[in-house]
């Protein structure tokens, strides 16, 4: 299993998270959370100047440029504000592609922000590319095969059954399952301090007993559902198949 060093650091972290987290449940790319968190370490509010009304009005002002919007919706999210709160929701609703990302996270930001006001307990936000649900993240898997042709239908079923079995036992949820010609795809969800290595391998090990059909070597991200033409270079590339 490839997550094994990975999960070992994550777990590291995870059991430094206090039990007052949220999740960020929306699927939002990484380089635009990456983006508008380094953006957002630029901004600065001017007590004087940046007032939630003013501020308000200029973001529903026509005209304004992509740079300025962004700007106004960070500084939003930095008033501890239900006003500001409600103009970003509002703005969220109608917002262009291109900014809509932008204004979720703003959302979320501003959210913390008044719930950390309201139980005088500072928030944990956790944000990945695939989201969650509740206390759950969301996880793209994907299983390669041993065999040079598609799975058999039992094989394919037995994957598919042990999947939603291993995974419901752990507290968690099978959102779809996908079979291709080289490889089977999973999105799932799972809590947040679940053992995602030694699920897998619990499963992949059951699945085996059918065949050996299944791969060691599966891919476990939450940061984005891959294309079949990404998989298939990774399976080239990575797994060597």
């Amino acid at each position: 299993m490839r997550a094994e060093d990975t999960y070992d650091s994550l777990e590291e972290v995870l059991s430094n998270i206090p039990d007052n987290y949220k999740i960020m449940e929306e699927t939002i790319d990484l380089e635009i959370q990456k983006a508008y968190f380094r953006f957002s370490k630029t901004i600065t509010i001017d007590s004087d100047k940046d007032q939630a009304a003013q501020l308000i009005r200029d973001l529903n002002e026509p005209g304004k440029s992509g740079d300025e919007l962004k700007t106004l919706l960070i500084k939003l999210a930095m008033l501890d504000s239900v006003k500001a709160y409600r103009a970003i929701e509002a703005y969220h609703q109608h917002a262009e592609p291109g900014l809509k990302e932008w204004a979720l996270l703003s959302l979320q930001q501003s959210r913390m922000l008044l719930q950390s006001t309201l139980t005088g307990q500072q928030q944990v936000f956790i944000s990945t590319g695939l989201g969650g649900k509740a206390d759950k993240l969301r996880y793209f898997l994907i299983f390669p095969y041993h065999l040079k042709d598609q799975l058999h239908s039992i094989q394919a079923k037995t994957l598919e059954d042990e999947l939603h079995f291993f995974i419901e036992r752990y507290n968690g949820e099978v959102e779809s399952v996908d079979r291709q010609e080289k490889f089977s795809t999973a999105t799932v969800l799972l809590p947040l301090r679940a053992n995602i290595p030694a699920i897998i391998q619990e499963l992949i090990d059951e699945c085996n007993q059918y065949g050996n059909f299944l791969s060691d070597d599966v891919l476990i991200t939450n940061m984005k559902k891959f294309t079949q033409e990404e998989i298939l270079k990774l399976l080239k590339n990575d797994f060597k198949k």
